[in-house]
């Protein structure tokens, strides 16, 4: 006999992952009524995904967990590129503070510790319920909603309608395989093993201080500094070791030799992968979305694969949020594959780029390589931002006639008023549309701003004493980041989305007015679409 969840949810989703849970914490915090299924029962133990970026962190604390997280993280390292000679031939960095989200650029990160604490973020939020042990076997949308069936740990099928699914199963996708959408591959296909070491005390310090990518055509290699006693490498395997589903720890250690002997240390983790780039072609089919390794998977080089995932994420949460409330039309939905895939395919070129760089086997090109990337930079090695490399949004819901729109906004740390605390921006101002102004407009100025401003649930902030203007935000922000971005764009005004990306900007008050109208425009022309297609 079937098992009924009760009442409809807003929101299914498959996958208590990383980005499963986040999306989950995310229209939770919303109050969105959220269903989460998983088919294992706990979280799995040993280190994956092992790095992220601010935008994560900027999440997570959007979430509340990201205080929690602090003792299981530690700042990204420089990243030195050595090539075939041994010396450098590229240099990563993150800049100096203060940074533009006011997290660092990267962190390497404990993910058995961020997934406890996102679960338990997720146990306190009285509209989103776990099902652990439960597997999703099939969905069919049915008079208006999308029928889940599962298989409750005991075997019992069980059955729950939602608003909308979104699958966040993995890079094998029982969901995608069902609806039948494919993966565009973007051609990279390299067998690695990856071991992760905790490493005796007495040895760090006699291990590289940095991250190091070792473009030895003889064997290319990764090697990254984690938390506390983590140490991560990863090894390219070659031609004979490229069918091996485990590798030996005699042949492990063997591949250490260089660094370590094996009473210095232990293998926490080792597991071999091909290292894949693909990006789904199709991210909705009707009332199902695909996220995370569902929907994309790319090499490591660049550590951004779960940081990808938790974009898409973010990017649905708002989206899923103003459908279910009404203020937008389910076209809306389209835009996130629109925006999504694009700017991961771009990403995913990027670290397949890099990956080319490190993987290359033949010694005489891979000279040539070192030769060419050194000249490039004047015979000097000069360090990159990370960062720098990430592309924004370039499709969707955007005015893209600037540079800025499709980037993240920068998060200063302030203050309201000139008695409060200072504190990240984002923990003090309202969710939802954003306009930043860059100065505080008159009574006059800010009426014939409000209607637009209602228009679009947005509110209006500034950076300065704004007490005198009755529904306008006074931020006094500590560190300058946001009054230096205004100067670097050469701009006045930014219109920015629930999910921290600029819509767009605008010299002035007028262009801020016209910045607004053209985001309802945006948001009216899909419902017109809805309409128009109802009608037919």
């Amino acid at each position: 006999m079937n098992q009924s969840f009760g009442e409809p949810v807003d929101v299914a989703v498959i996958g208590f992952g990383p980005v499963g849970a986040s999306l989950a914490a995310l229209l939770g915090r919303r109050g969105r009524r959220v269903a989460v299924f998983d088919k294992s029962d706990q979280i799995y133990p040993l280190p994956r995904a092992f790095a992220l970026d601010h935008e994560a962190l900027r999440t997570f604390q959007e979430i509340g967990i990201a205080g929690a997280l602090a003792p299981h993280m530690t700042p990204y390292r420089p990243t030195i590129y050595q090539g075939a000679d041994g010396k450098p031939i590229q240099h990563f960095d993150m800049g100096p503070s203060p940074y533009p989200l006011a997290w660092a650029p990267s962190y390497t990160f404990n993910q058995p510790a961020l997934e406890a604490s996102l679960r338990r973020a997720v146990g306190e939020m009285p509209s989103v319920s776990v099902h652990l042990g439960h597997e999703v076997t099939s969905v069919q949308e049915e008079g208006g909603y999308a029928m889940l069936s599962a298989r409750a740990p005991d075997g019992t099928p069980a059955q729950l309608r939602a608003r909308y699914v979104v699958a966040c199963d993995g890079g094998t996708s029982p969901m995608r395989k069902q609806l039948g959408l494919g993966l565009k591959s973007l051609e990279f296909d390299e067998p690695w093993i990856v071991v992760d070491m905790h490493v005796n005390e007495d040895m760090l310090d006699r291990l590289p201080a940095t991250n190091i990518q070792y473009c030895d055509p003889a064997r290319p290699c990764t090697y990254v500094v984690g938390p506390g006693t983590h140490r991560r490498w990863e090894f390219l395997l070659l031609p004979h070791e490229a069918g091996q589903r485990e590798m030996p720890h005699d042949a492990i250690w063997t591949l250490l030799s260089p660094w370590l002997a094996p009473h210095e240390a232990r293998i926490w983790r080792a597991a071999t992968y091909r290292f894949h780039a693909v990006v789904l072609e199709q991210w909705r089919q009707g009332r199902v979305l695909l996220a995370g390794d569902a929907a994309h998977q790319m090499p490591p080089f660049l550590a951004q694969g779960m940081c990808q995932g938790l974009r898409d994420a973010v990017n649905l949460a708002w989206k899923l949020d103003w459908v279910l409330q009404g203020d937008a039309p389910d076209t809306l939905l389209d835009s996130y594959g629109t925006e999504r895939g694009p700017q991961v395919e771009e990403t995913t070129r990027t670290v397949k780029r890099l990956g080319q760089i490190i993987c290359e086997r033949d010694a005489e090109r891979a000279a040539q390589r070192d030769r060419g990337l050194r000249e490039q930079q004047g015979g000097q090695v000069r360090m990159q931002l990370r960062q720098s490399l990430l592309p924004g949004v370039r499709h969707g819901l955007i005015d893209g006639e600037h540079g800025a729109a499709g980037t993240p906004f920068p998060q200063a740390v302030g203050r309201l008023g000139p008695q409060g605390a200072a504190q990240m921006m984002d923990d003090l101002l309202p969710r939802g549309f954003l306009l930043f102004l860059r100065d505080a407009p008159s009574h006059e100025q800010f009426d014939r701003l409000a209607a637009h401003l209602r228009a679009l649930h947005a509110k209006a902030v500034c950076l300065c004493d704004a007490d005198d203007v009755e529904g306008l935000v006074g931020l006094a922000e500590t560190d300058g980041v946001i009054a230096r971005w205004f100067e670097t764009q050469d701009c006045d005004a930014a219109l920015v989305r629930p999910d921290h990306i600029v819509y767009g900007v605008a010299a002035d008050l007028d262009g801020a007015q016209a910045l607004l109208e053209h985001a309802r425009i945006a948001l009216a022309i899909a419902s017109t679409a809805t309409h128009a297609l109802m009608l037919d």
